[in-house]
């Protein structure tokens, strides 16, 4: 069985472990996950994660709601005993017209080449990002010295 944990500083309502379970299911049902599916699953009174959204209109509207559902999935870890320990459960899956278009299981995208080639992708444009906005500070020479080593 997988184990969720929220990361750390996160503050979200209700249980890690529900959530991150509820995110797996839509998951599994839909073949993706999107803040729409997590909302939309969740506003029955009973369901798992109703408590963890704003319902009443008055104080949030949709968009609201899905902000919330992207904080429960960005938020979510799961718990590797062994390797490198907690890692992000659920990593976006592409982006359309500067949108994500939803989110895939961590677990799933390492087992697709192809996916896995994305992902790294991805994290060499947030490397760059990143070099962007701190490449100033002298403190980190050594960690852009590391980076353009990987990036070679």
């Amino acid at each position: 069985m997988t184990t969720y944990k929220w990361k750390s500083g996160a503050h979200m309502k209700g249980s890690a472990q529900t959530a991150g379970e509820e995110c797996a299911r839509i998951m599994a049902r839909d073949g993706n996950l999107t803040p729409t599916a997590l909302v939309d699953a969740s506003r029955a009174e009973d369901a798992p994660l109703h408590d963890s959204f704003e319902w009443r209109d008055d104080v949030a509207a949709e968009r609201y709601r899905e902000h919330q559902a992207v904080g429960i999935i960005r938020s979510l870890e799961i718990v590797v005993i062994e390797d490198v320990g907690p890692v992000r459960a659920f990593i976006p899956n592409g982006t359309e017209n500067g949108h994500s278009t939803g989110y895939a299981d961590i677990r799933v995208v390492l087992e697709d080449e192809d996916a896995t080639l994305r992902m790294l992708d991805a994290a060499m444009r947030e490397l760059e990002a990143f070099r962007k906005k701190y490449g100033t500070l002298k403190q980190l020479a050594d960690v852009f010295a590391a980076i353009d080593e990987v990036a070679a």
